[in-house]
């Protein structure tokens, strides 16, 4: 995870802060005006704006990366099969009539 968190995050940061991120759940993160902003993604396509070394570790730690996850969408592929099939009888039932 350590390697995740340098590559996402860069180099530099304490490691030891995520202990009591992860014993305090109101720990509020500080904005650090030397870290640039950066856009994080969950597998669920959840999007997060990170402003410090600290809070973009504990988000990595916990998942996230900086490269969206193009997740399957099976309903919108049982949905254009289920209307190809409807169209194709509908067309071959008018074709059957005339």
């Amino acid at each position: 995870m350590i390697k995740s968190i340098n590559a996402i995050c860069g180099v530099g940061g304490n490691l030891q802060g995520l202990e009591q991120i992860q014993n305090n759940p109101n720990f509020v993160f500080e904005n650090d005006p030397n870290f640039e902003t950066l856009t994080l993604y969950d597998i669920d396509g959840n999007i997060i704006n990170v402003n410090s070394w600290l809070e973009c570790a504990n988000y990595v730690n916990g998942g996230w990366t900086n490269t969206v996850i193009d997740k399957f969408n099976g309903e919108l592929l049982i949905f254009a099969i289920s209307v190809s099939v409807y169209l194709i009888y509908k067309i071959y039932k008018g074709l059957k009539n005339v």
